[in-house]
């Protein structure tokens, strides 16, 4: 793989995260940026964090729901006194510890609704974990309470609750810290009709924070191919989409494109070219056969809620790279119907590496196809004037190598993705093992 240099910044790839994780439900939206706000002004109030800590927490806190994706159980986060809602942190813990640098923080996901009285009994979980989980733990609730009942009054009855819940389901530590806050930190917030939002002004001192420590080069990447990950993870049929479109969309740009930059733009725009599809319902991702003319539609919309994400965090080049990726040079494609005239070599090759991933790849209603049928199919919509005929010659020509190249990139991500789901049934039971033990302590 080339070496290239990620054309986002730090507070660029955080916003477009945000955004992304906004769509997954109505309800969740503007959540993690509340929480990291609250988490913010505790971990300030504490004293004791290094600015190293604080911006990898922030990250944490603005992320923590990154393992939510059934509606069943986002019913249940949103509850005020949750029940115990085990997927979502195990998920999110799994994401955070395979994809990004933050091995000792990720278990503040694993453990952020664990009540306190519990949690101090985890001592194989170190004394910082568990309290910055505690801290999370705390700011996640506010953010659900004050949400729900409004901020009016609110502060005083939630600091009541917090009283009564000391040495329970929140440490004295904690609980301390969100009333040494004091109301007047809740006063950034913003009650605006039946929406609780955090005011784009609030969001500006955390980002100072956040650039304090850069992230490196390597620590962008990660984080950004987390984020693609969570989105094709989703399904078990689009677990490789990103890489395999990436590493065609890359082994054709060294090819034809002589520009250094556009290779760059080209694997950028076809890393986060489905971001979108995080809002789309597993359920259409997933449907076992041919999507009704109204799935299609919701379907559809993924382009627009790919621009959505993106919004000016990237370059209207890349931007336009990714949007691009279901046009088709006679016009037929979507969403904008572009004709060959608006279309570049650039947003070609993504978008024939897009067709190609879905052709070579399984979905729930197909086998993936032979090399014979996917060059046939290739064939016919270049010479019916649908994609671009020099870059399905390139990729006939050099089909073994292009595809060797993809079976060899993508089986690290596969590996993982099944590593995964063995691991969540570990933790599955070894939290509720735990959960158990505890209980039977408590009775």
């Amino acid at each position: 793989m080339p070496e290239y240099s990620l054309p986002v910044g730090n507070k660029d790839l955080i916003n477009i995260a945000r955004r992304a994780f906004n769509l997954v439900d109505p309800r969740l939206i503007g959540h993690g940026a509340r929480v990291s706000y609250l988490v913010f002004q505790m971990l300030k109030e504490d004293g004791t964090y290094t600015p190293s800590e604080m911006r990898n927490l922030l990250i944490l806190a603005a992320l923590h729901d990154i393992g939510a994706y059934k509606t069943e159980e986002i019913d249940r986060m949103v509850e005020f006194e949750t029940k115990e809602v085990w997927n979502h942190s195990i998920y999110g813990y799994l994401f955070f510890h395979y994809f990004t640098p933050f091995e000792y923080w990720d278990s503040v996901v694993l453990y952020h609704h664990m009540p306190w009285n519990r949690l101090r009994k985890q001592k194989d979980v170190p004394e910082r974990v568990r309290e910055a989980a505690q801290i999370l733990n705390l700011a996640d609730r506010a953010d659900i309470y004050f949400g729900s009942s409004g901020y009016t009054g609110g502060y005083q009855r939630f600091t009541e609750f917090l009283r009564r819940q000391e040495g329970l389901a929140y440490s004295p530590g904690g609980s301390g810290l969100f009333r040494g806050l004091g109301p007047e930190v809740l006063d950034r917030l913003a009650v605006q009709g039946q929406e609780y939002c955090l005011p784009e002004d609030v969001s500006g001192q955390f980002d100072r924070t956040m650039e304090e420590v850069p992230f490196t080069e390597d620590e962008q990447k990660a984080l950004l191919r987390m984020l693609t990950y969570v989105i094709d993870f989703r399904s078990s049929h689009t677990v490789t989409h990103t890489i395999t479109t990436t590493v065609i969309s890359e082994e054709l740009a060294v090819r034809m494109l002589d520009s250094g930059n556009d290779i760059r733009d080209v694997i950028c725009a076809a890393m986060l070219h489905d971001l979108g599809k995080i809002g789309i319902p597993v359920e259409i991702l997933e449907f076992p056969g041919k999507l009704s003319p109204q799935a299609m539609r919701v379907m559809r919309t993924h382009v627009d809620l790919t621009g959505q994400i993106l919004g000016t965090n990237v370059s209207s080049r890349v931007r336009d790279i990714a949007l691009r990726h279901h046009e088709k040079l006679d016009g037929s494609g979507y969403p904008r119907g572009l004709s060959a005239v608006s279309l570049d070599m650039p947003q070609r090759i993504v978008a024939v590496a897009d067709i190609i991933s879905a052709l070579t790849g399984t979905r729930s209603y197909k086998d993936a196809f032979s090399k014979e049928k996917t060059v046939s199919i290739l064939k016919d919509m270049a010479d019916n004037g649908l994609i671009d005929s020099m870059i399905v010659s390139m990729f006939v020509e050099n089909y073994d190598t292009i595809m060797g190249a993809v079976r060899r990139r993508s089986q690290p991500i596969l590996d993982k993705y099944h590593e995964m789901q063995r691991q969540y049934q570990v933790l599955e039971r070894r939290m509720e093992d735990r959960n158990s033990q505890a209980a039977a302590v408590e009775s």
